[in-house]
């Protein structure tokens, strides 16, 4: 029992390391800002994939050339740099295409601008935990045991021949 509980109570502190960067993930979006993960490659150097971003709603009149913006183009979430602005729509092109985007981009399919912060590779572990939810029954299943197994005693009782009851035969 001892074995078992050394090993759950290690698994339940990586679990917390892993609900306190799941936190920290999340504290920019205090302030309305939206993370995602770069899944594809064609913002490097700027962006390598697997670096979570942060994208914030802006006005049309906040968007300039040479911005970053993020937007959706057939149900997917894109982000690429603004080369130009042309009749108020946006010429995007990732850093690491040679040529700009097929299709201009109308603002109403923007969802935001994206901001300075970006935390590289943890986007791989939120990635992989967002497309298999049964990670997070793990989690809690690990959690619980702990608590479970953290709120057992131990405590070995020894009853002595003076406490035990004695009846008399009449």
């Amino acid at each position: 029992m001892a074995v078992l509980k050394i090993v759950v109570r290690i698994l339940s502190y990586i679990c917390y390391g892993i609900i306190g960067i799941y936190a920290l993930i999340c504290l920019p979006m205090v302030t309305g800002s939206k993370p995602v993960v770069v899944l594809s490659g064609s913002m490097r150097p700027t962006y390598e994939v697997g670096t979570i971003i942060y994208y914030k709603p802006v006005s049309k009149e906040e968007i300039h050339d040479n911005d970053i913006v993020t937007y959706e183009m057939n149900n997917t979430l894109v982000t690429h740099r603004v080369k130009r602005i042309v009749n108020g729509e946006f010429i995007t092109q990732g850093d690491a295409n040679n040529i700009e985007d097929g299709k201009a981009v109308p603002y109403e399919a923007i969802q935001g601008k994206v901001g300075g912060l970006a935390i590289p590779i943890l986007g791989f572990g939120v990635q992989f935990i967002n497309e298999h939810l049964w990670v997070f029954v793990i989690l809690i299943a690990i959690l619980i045991a702990e608590f479970l197994l953290s709120n057992i005693k131990s405590d070995k009782i020894s009853v002595s021949e003076k406490g035990r009851g004695h009846e008399k035969d009449d």
